[in-house]
């Protein structure tokens, strides 16, 4: 990590600050921005022992790092990462805000206790830090990222809540941008589909691996996303040249949401007529006048 890599923007000198950095797309994000050259403030809300890892692996690359406990529903939490930040490092550059929480069920079953926790995570909390970014970012500009999903986009079973959540934070990525136009700050989202790795494999079980054979076979990319597939895009956005980006949600999967019911009904009517014994079907009829 002395040196960045050629396929990352020069970050040397920035310090980013990643929420939910503990593990999975967190995790990968905070060390490709060190690989960037970027210090990196990791944040966790339970797993303190594996973001004191991400940090120690960070140090080792010869980045500094720093750990921080944060639930972004405490505003006591938020408050004391901000001021650490700002006593005891001096300044922020770049903010990526991954961290999310919910519960997976159908919406007819969810109760206010469950909207409650996951909006006050995704949209509440993400104001709140945001709102502490600005000051520390207006002198020398600085990027700031919102993570959403692929439930804002498709149907997927039992993410009406998060969807919901997640939906609420892009428009307000949207109005941000207008309304931080002037200050210099970069702010936008990112959208990464499906992301194959321990979120999705706790949330599948015993169906992951199926679920990971039916991804690469019917990604346009043949290739399912992992975290640090996407944490490189991710950092890409990072530097000064996604400026005309500003106030964008991005997606970074591949084509696959926008494919996904085309690629699903092909595969399916590929396996109803295998199963059959007639012929695969790899393109659609021909149209004839």
């Amino acid at each position: 990590m002395t040196e960045t890599e050629p396929n990352l923007p020069d970050l040397t000198g920035r310090v980013a600050l990643v929420t939910g950095a503990s593990r999975g797309l967190g995790r990968a994000t905070a060390l490709a921005l060190a690989r960037a050259g970027a210090d990196v403030v990791v944040t966790y809300r339970s797993q303190a022992d594996e973001a004191a890892r991400v940090a120690d692996e960070i140090r080792s690359g010869g980045r500094r790092s720093w750990v921080y406990p944060l639930d972004l529903e405490q505003t006591d939490d938020i408050d004391h990462l901000f001021r650490a930040i700002t006593d005891d490092i001096g300044g922020l550059d770049i903010c990526v805000l991954n961290a999310a929480a919910t519960s997976f069920r159908p919406l007819l079953d969810a109760e206010p206790r469950h909207l409650r926790r996951t909006y006050e995570i995704s949209c509440v909390g993400f104001l709140s830090v945001v709102q502490r970014c600005v000051p520390l970012m207006q002198e020398g500009g600085g990027t700031i990222v919102g993570v959403s999903g692929a439930d804002t986009r498709t149907y997927i079973p039992a993410h009406g809540i998060l969807a919901g959540a997640k939906a609420a934070m892009e428009a307000m990525i949207r109005y941000l941008a207008v309304e931080l136009g002037p200050t210099g700050i970069t702010l936008l989202g990112v959208n990464p589909g499906t992301i194959l790795g321990d979120s999705i494999k706790s949330m599948l079980g015993d169906l992951y691996a199926y679920a990971v054979e039916a991804e690469e076979r019917t990604h346009p990319l043949q290739h399912g996303a992992t975290p640090e597939d996407i944490a490189e895009s991710m950092v890409a956005l990072c530097g000064p040249a996604s400026r005309w980006a500003h106030g964008s949600i991005v997606d970074l999967d591949g084509g696959s949401v926008f494919a996904m019911t085309g690629r699903w009904m092909q595969e399916s009517t590929n396996y109803f007529l295998t199963r059959d014994g007639l012929t695969d079907v790899t393109r659609g009829p021909s149209v004839s006048e």
